[in-house]
């Protein structure tokens, strides 16, 4: 399974939570870890798994996420997996927003599947990631491979 793995970050979290994420996915394929300033160029015929993560700011996506997103071109994830993460403050999604809800819309809009439900990878007020925090989002993009590779297979 070959998977690429686009983050923003501005405090080195939602970099931090990507760069698992991709070392979890490199067991079962090529990986390729973005920025979302690098375009969405790493995206080729080859990548059947789409992982896009940034951090929760303004109960939202950060401005250079969107951008990224609106540089998709039209069908450019057509019937390819696609997951999306955040990072954000261990508070109710009403109170704190989800990155990931709108990262999730926008893929589906770009013609992605999304196999998986959205996740939320918690930070701390300075704002900092735990290792547990870390273990998870390994753990998540485990359940990536597991779901996507089901219609590989058949």
């Amino acid at each position: 399974m070959r998977s690429v793995v686009f983050y923003a970050s501005h405090s080195g979290n939602t970099e931090r939570a990507a760069s698992v994420i991709a070392d979890a996915l490199r067991a079962h394929g090529p990986v390729e870890l973005a920025h979302v300033s690098d375009g969405p160029g790493a995206i080729s015929d080859q990548v059947d798994l789409v992982v896009v993560g940034g951090p929760t700011e303004g109960h939202g996506i950060v401005p250079e996420m969107a951008e990224f997103l609106d540089s998709l071109p039209d069908h450019a994830l057509a019937g390819r997996s696609a997951a999306a993460f955040d990072t954000r403050l261990n508070w109710p999604r009403w109170a704190s927003g989800s990155a990931a809800v709108g990262i999730r819309q926008r893929l589906e809009l770009a013609g992605a599947r999304a196999p998986v439900p959205i996740e939320s990878f918690i930070v701390s007020m300075k704002p900092e990631i735990s290792d547990r925090e870390l273990q998870r989002a390994g753990t998540w993009a485990a359940s990536l491979v597991s779901r996507v590779m089901a219609p590989l297979t058949t």
